[in-house]
Formats: structure tokens, sequence, C-alpha cells
């Protein structure tokens, strides 16, 4: 590949990565707002993270039959427009219900580029492919971090409506560059038998860690600047908090990958659930104390955890197809029980008036994650896919 052409494509990934996450996290600190101006119900706030994550497990769940007829780029530059179109027309809501309903092709949107972008990467940068894919996760995370931070402070300049849509520009940017990029030639690639991953239990136990991690992630996401902006926090400080979280989350990513050594990913598998843990707890039990460090750790953790799952799939599986059959299925299956988490979590607090049942629940689905991860030890690959 020239130089040219590897820089431009560095730029459009990171840009089209920083374009995953502000659909639902620049929503979150302006709750309070909504609630008064457009009267969004807690059930309409639930759904706002839920649906664009289910949208994104659907279509991991298609990604063979979407592969095999549409070129990537096109995939790519079809999911950004798209996303593009639903977060431009959030300046023209003035509804709950049609705010949720914008979620829907946003989230269609997201889930066509995360599907087609590991794929491309593999394609265009070969060996380097892994610190690519980490450049890749870190970007989609950051941008959830600035849209949290930033999105406050646009709402009091433009209105929230003009914040909300104000993210469409940075996508439609990233459509742009995506267009100037050339085609490289498809790989030839061989036929490969794959196991028939919905009757194999490991794939539903690696899909459910997946999901419950990633459903850690949606509730703060969804609920963290809403619960300390009960507690007598500003909409901006709420935000602030998110994005530092999610700034941690990015080092987590990028960092916790770095020190596996051999083939038992457990190890940091474990240190990155008991540091979700350790934040859950303390939200529930001292979230005045030390909100900050709370946040901190719960967000290294759940960064950590994400590409270390991804990872664990891998490994599973020898031939390079087969594995990434493996982590579609984990993904399209994870992500729709991951966008069940907020919805969850926001009938409990309407149920119970608090939020403690929620950081409650999720250090309770934390402790099953790190029963369940202890059972992927390496010598159990082979009985649980075995090669014919």
């Amino acid at each position: 590949m020239k130089r040219q052409t590897e820089m431009m494509m560095l730029i459009a990934l990171v840009l089209a990565g920083l374009n995953m996450r502000p659909l639902m996290t620049s929503v979150s600190p302006l709750l309070g707002q909504l609630r008064q101006t457009i009267g969004l119900t807690p059930l309409a706030a639930s759904l706002l993270p839920a649906i664009p994550m289910m949208m994104m497990g659907a279509i991991a769940l298609l990604s063979a039959p979407l592969m095999q007829r549409i070129a990537v780029r096109k995939l790519l530059t079809g999911g950004l427009m798209l996303l593009s179109l639903a977060t431009f027309s959030r300046l023209f809501i003035a509804q709950g219900s049609l705010l949720v309903l914008s979620t829907i092709p946003g989230g269609l949107g997201i889930g066509v580029v995360q599907m087609a972008m590991p794929g491309l990467i593999r394609q265009r940068f070969g060996e380097r492919s892994a610190a690519i894919t980490g450049l890749w996760a870190g970007a989609l995370m950051g941008g959830g971090g600035l849209a949290a931070a930033l999105t406050p402070w646009l709402s009091a300049q433009m209105g929230w409506q003009g914040a909300l849509s104000s993210w469409a520009l940075p996508t439609l940017c990233a459509v742009l560059l995506w267009l100037f990029i050339p085609t490289a030639a498809p790989e030839k690639s061989t036929q490969r038998a794959i196991p028939a991953l919905w009757r194999k239990t490991r794939a539903w136990t690696l899909a459910l860690s997946f999901g419950l991690v990633n459903g850690g992630y949606a509730i703060c996401v969804a609920w963290l600047p809403d619960f300390y902006h009960q507690q007598g926090w500003s909409a901006q400080a709420g935000g602030s908090l998110l994005a530092m979280m999610i700034s941690c989350q990015v080092a987590g990513a990028l960092l916790l990958p770095l020190l596996a050594r051999g083939a038992d990913r457990r190890p940091l598998l474990l240190l990155a659930l008991g540091m979700q843990f350790c934040g859950m707890m303390g939200f529930l039990f001292a979230p005045q104390a030390a909100p900050w460090i709370w946040a901190g750790v719960a967000g290294f953790g759940l960064g950590g955890a994400f590409p270390l799952a991804l990872v664990l799939a891998l490994d599973h599986l020898s031939h390079p197809q087969a594995g990434a059959r493996l982590v579609a299925f984990m993904q399209g299956v994870g992500f729709i029980i991951a966008g069940c988490m907020p919805f969850i979590a926001g009938q409990l607090h309407t149920l119970t008036h608090s939020f403690a049942s929620v950081w409650l629940m999720q250090g309770a689905v934390t402790l099953l994650l790190i029963v369940l991860n202890l059972c992927f030890h390496p010598r159990s690959y082979p009985h649980a896919f075995p090669e014919k």
C-alpha cells in the first residue's frame, strides 16, 4: 500500500471509529433536560442505548451473507451515511418516541460499519492488523467520551436538538473521506468447514460473557450521568464523569491486551472483571466519596475486557475464517444481550426508585462473569470445537 493511501486509510478509519458511539453517549448527559422539554419517559430513556446495541447484534448475525454480496467499502460508506442521516434527523425531533425511533437506523448504520471494518483492516494491513484493530477500538471508545463531554456544552450554545444533530457532521466527513480512498482488489479466500455455532455450548457461553460485559458499559452510558444528576450534579459534570470513564476505557482497551502472555487469557480477564466489580460497588456504597475513582476503575476494566474477549474467541479456532465467524456470532448474540441490560436497569430503577438496585444488579452480574470466565481454560478449546 502506498504511504499516502495508507495514511488516508488510517485517518478515515479513526474518523469512522469516532462516530460509532455518539449516537448513544450524547443523549445520556441531557436526560434531565429531555424529560422537561419533550416529556421523555423512563421507558424511552432506557430504550435509547438498548435499541442501537440490538441493531448491532442483528447486523453481526447477518454478516456472512452481507459480506458475500456487497463490497466492503460500499458497506462502510452506506453504514456511515445511514448513521449520519439518523443523527441529523434529531434536529427536527420534538417527541420522545421520535428520538427513540432515530436510534433504529442509527444502530443499523453502526452495526454495518462495525461488521465491515475488521475485514477491511485484515485486507489492507495484513500482519499489522492487530495493532490497527486496537487503534480502531480506541477511536470507537474515544468518540463516545468526546460526545459525553461536549454535548452539554453544545446544548447550552445551540439547544439540545442542535447539540444532538451536530454529531452528524463528523459522520458526513467520514463518508466523504472514504469515497476518496482507492478500492483494493478482493482477496481470494479458501473454503473452510465452519462449526455449526448454534449447536455449540461454548459459542453461547462466549456470547453471554461478551454480552454481559458490554451490558455493563451500556448501563453506565445510559444511567451514570443521570445517577449523579439526581444527586445534585449538573449535566456538564455528569457528562464529564462519563467522558472520563470512557477515557479510562480506552486506556484499558489499549494497555491490558499488551500484557497478555501465553495462551491463557483468564488472568487478565479476571483482573478486568475485578476492576469492574470494584467500580460498581463504589457507585453502590460510596458514590460521593470518590466518584472519579469509581468511574475510572470501572472504565479501565470495561475497556480491557472488550478486546480480551475478542482474542479469547479467536483463540478457540485455529483457522482465521472459522475464528471470524465465531467472533461474528459472539458479537451478534452478545450485543443483543447488551442491549437488554440498560432497559432492564431502567425498569429496575422505576420499580425501586433507586439506582442502588442497578449497581447491585451489575455487581452480581460481574460476579457471574468471573465464574463463567474461569471455565475458559485453553485446554478446553479442542473439546469445545473439535477439528474435523
